[in-house]
């Protein structure tokens, strides 16, 4: 699986053998396309977006496509939670009503992929010998992410797709064709935490889906 890097600079990457990929081993740059590296680069995206749910925070997305607004707000410590989707909020109070990684699957189903199905689909590319991607970095609402761009990848559940991950594991930027689906979304706001105010208004004006 051939891992290239169109001419960025590295971002978050840590791992040794992912900024060799991206272009900034001592080596002057020249590309590294080993795969178990390819896969190091893959799996360590896959990882961050999963611990990604673990980490306070609101995301403001606009979806391409439509121009819908999306706004994702996640308080794992308080088992909080709210998907607003244009005007109409969802919330999540944890307890019994299963994980919050699977509700906010249901809850973006067709507007946003999760983190968990993303990170999903970069660990199933990490494994496919067919797939080719590429690497680079950008930056969106103020926040520094990681971009892998997949393409060709025959044996995965989503062939092609370009997905930005920001170094907290929010996404940040996702273009796919999932079935379907056309995912275009990108970060417009992000900040760590939860403002407990603005819950509690959005409750107010919103009917508590319970998950």
């Amino acid at each position: 699986m051939p891992m290239q890097n169109p001419g960025g600079g590295c971002a978050a990457l840590g791992a040794a053998a992912l900024l060799a990929l991206a272009g900034c081993a001592d080596d002057g740059g020249d590309e590294v396309e080993t795969v178990a590296e390819d896969r190091a680069a893959l799996v360590e995206l896959s990882e961050r977006l999963a611990d990604g749910e673990d980490h306070s925070y609101t995301a403001e997305y606009l979806v391409e496509a439509t121009g819908r607004s999306v706004t994702v707000a996640v308080d794992p410590e308080a088992e909080e939670a709210v998907v607003v989707v244009d005007d109409r909020p969802e919330f999540w109070e944890g307890g019994d009503d299963g994980s919050l990684s699977s509700w906010l699957t249901v809850e973006l189903a067709g507007v946003l992929p999760s983190n968990q199905e993303v990170a999903d689909w970069l660990s199933a590319v990490s494994e496919d010998s067919s797939a080719s991607t590429e690497l680079s970095d950008t930056t969106l609402a103020g926040e520094l992410a990681d971009c892998v761009d997949v393409s060709g990848a025959a044996s995965s559940p989503v062939g092609a797709y370009q997905v930005c991950v920001t170094t907290v594991g929010v996404i940040a930027r996702v273009t796919a064709e999932v079935g379907d689906v056309s995912y275009t979304a990108k970060l417009v706001d992000y900040h760590d935490g939860v403002d407990g105010a603005w819950l509690d208004d959005l409750a107010g004006r919103g009917e508590h889906s319970g998950g």
